[in-house]
């Protein structure tokens, strides 16, 4: 009778140690993707090399910012892996990276995967996979208008419609007689700014006198300046790519074309850019655009936002100029990544984090320009609905200035 119930007292305890392994075994199945109790691995697609690699310093300002988060604790007592690809900016390289990303490398989620083309392309794939598809750098109104059907995705910047709405808007008040001329890149990015601005300018849209577009992989415009230029456009506006953008501010002055404004958007309106296509022979005095970070200029150098930035790049990444506005772009984009991580909760997981990102209340990122917030709701899914316009000057050596009213509900 002792034997047997020491034999049952062996049983007993084999079953709870069983059970335990059991309920630890459930507890890490359960656990999502990309989670462990000390990282939390993203991943994203980003042009390092192609027409687009001038962005290439966006992921690099990412990585260095939240190499300052791991090295103050973390996010919830874990630190953030983040594995950067190469998609040169082809949807047909981004495909198959992300697919890499989730199905080998196990992310929790796609972070900051630059490009609206590119982004279109793995739209579906991470949807119906119910990955998160964070804070992409893009600014097409498709990841806000689309949230029912694509719940998974959302945006940082303000939507290129509504920016080009403001530029619209701001002609038919400063220009009313304005012969616009437009070049753009002839995909969803070109197209959508150029809509928005046919938005803005309303009756006036006809003040449009040529509209000329180029592919993402040409390397010069000239063709489409020289057209605009004959079409008697005494108003420039630029929807472009960097390099593009560079081009066709140097083609238009070696040409000999001055229009009365140019209007360049914002995701080309880099400070470093600016300065390429001045010391290039480029006439960039008085060229404008809008703006939404806290650039790192001599008005905003004593910012909090400004002296953090700062203090990260020295310390992380040293080799990158905090001129270069795709530097404050990449730490904006990733301390939001941060926050929302950190609202999720230490019990992390994919819905709790999409939740926590379409919950923004009010919130300030201290790399956004000053008085613009972090607004979102499940139904309201653009966290940046604000933009300030900006004036360069002082060509090559000059930065931007920032004037007139900050504009609310930009979409």
């Amino acid at each position: 009778m002792g034997l047997n119930r020491r034999v049952l007292a062996v049983l007993a305890g084999a079953a709870i140690v069983a059970g335990i392994a059991v309920t630890a075994a459930f507890g890490a199945h359960r656990a999502d993707p990309g989670v462990s109790a000390t990282t939390i691995t993203i991943g994203g697609t980003f042009p390092l090399t192609g027409p687009a690699s001038l962005y290439k310093t966006i992921p690099a300002a990412e990585g260095a910012y939240f190499a300052y988060v791991n090295d103050h604790g973390g996010v919830n007592g874990r630190k953030i892996d983040f594995k950067v690809l190469d998609d040169s900016y082809s949807p047909a390289k981004t495909v198959p990276l992300t697919q890499q990303l989730v199905e080998q490398d196990n992310v929790f989620a796609i972070f900051g995967s630059l490009g609206t083309a590119p982004n279109l392309s793995i739209w579906s794939y991470l949807n119906s996979h119910k990955v998160p598809q964070a804070l992409i750098a893009t600014g097409d109104s498709y990841w806000g208008f689309s949230h029912k059907a694509y719940p998974w995705t959302i945006g940082y910047q303000p939507d290129y419609p509504g920016e080009a709405k403001i530029y619209g808007q701001y002609l038919n008040s400063t220009m009313p007689n304005a012969k616009i001329g437009v070049l753009y890149q002839n995909d969803a990015y070109g197209k959508n700014y150029y809509a928005g601005l046919r938005v803005g300018l309303g009756a006036k849209k006809t003040n449009i006198v040529s509209a000329q577009s180029y592919d993402a992989t040409s390397t010069s415009v000239a063709q489409q300046v020289l057209a605009l230029k004959a079409a008697g456009a005494n108003v420039f506006v630029v929807f472009a790519l960097p390099t593009q953008t560079i081009g066709a501010l140097v083609t238009a002055t070696k040409v000999g074309w001055t229009p009365d404004a140019t209007i360049i958007n914002n995701v080309s309106a880099n400070p470093v850019f600016l300065k390429i296509a001045a010391a290039n022979g480029g006439a960039v005095d008085g060229v404008l655009s809008t703006n939404y970070l806290n650039l790192v200029t001599t008005a905003n150098q004593n910012t909090a936002g400004a002296k953090l930035a700062k203090a990260v790049i020295s310390q992380y990444a040293s080799s990158l100029d905090l001129n270069d506005s795709n530097v404050v772009y990449g730490l904006g984009a990733a301390w939001t990544m941060a926050y929302a991580l950190k609202q999720a909760g230490k019990n992390l997981t994919r819905a709790g984090f999409i939740n926590a990102l379409k919950n923004m209340n009010n919130v300030s990122d201290p790399f956004a320009y000053p008085g613009i917030k972090l607004q979102t709701t499940p139904t309201d899914n653009f966290p940046i609905e604000q933009l300030v316009f900006i004036k360069w000057g002082g060509g090559a050596t000059g930065q931007w200035t920032p004037f007139g009213k900050l504009y609310s509900h930009v979409r």
